[in-house]
């Protein structure tokens, strides 16, 4: 299925985002996934100047990715038209954005929202666009059986398995922890136990 940009209007991101009796996510939760990222970022010693937040949505990250990483551009992708005209980020679908590549890319909680062409070519894309570090999650039919409060979580998406984001992923990118992969061409200096289990 696929949603037209004006779903991501004012009220949905009020209701997912806003109003805390039914917010999935919020600052507090944006500062921790920073940190994250960051942490693994700074272990392997990438340099990082330039990020993209592909569906960014109203830019929770921003703020604790540039004090994490003061030197680097932030960039926010979004399909919204809301929040483009509101925070001026770049407005387009992942499964097309085009640009020079980033050092690190965040695609946090978006691709379930793309019928399985467009995610798979907004995969293919995420290793054409990142030269380093890539931050993802996504919802799976799992994650919304066992973990996702459905109370709060916009039920409205594509449910697929986590192998199926994961057969795509190994084509451009080797995880490393935590929902961060490096960029194929890397080759980090990581301990046995430091490495993904098979």
């Amino acid at each position: 299925m696929r949603h037209p940009a004006s779903r991501f209007d004012a009220e949905f991101f009020a209701r997912y985002y806003g109003d805390a009796e039914t917010r999935v996510a919020d600052a507090g939760d944006a500062t921790r996934l920073a940190g994250l990222i960051a942490g693994v970022v700074a272990y392997l010693e990438l340099p990082v100047r330039r990020i993209l937040d592909a569906g960014c949505g109203l830019g929770l990250l921003r703020a604790p990715l540039r004090r994490h990483f003061p030197r680097a551009r932030y960039e926010g992708l979004e399909v919204s038209p809301f929040l483009c005209r509101k925070f001026g980020w770049h407005q387009g679908s992942l499964a097309d954005f085009e640009a020079p590549r980033y050092d690190l890319v965040v695609c946090h909680d978006v691709l379930q929202y793309l019928d399985d062409a467009s995610a798979a070519r907004a995969l293919a894309n995420l290793a054409r666009l990142t030269s380093g570090a890539l931050y993802f999650s996504v919802l799976t039919r799992l994650d919304w059986r066992h973990s996702a409060d459905q109370s709060r979580t916009d039920r409205d998406v594509q449910l697929r398995s986590a192998d199926w984001y994961r057969r795509r992923l190994r084509r451009g990118f080797r995880h490393v922890a935590g929902g961060v992969h490096l960029a194929k061409e890397l080759q980090p200096i990581l301990w046995e136990l430091e490495r993904p289990w098979r």
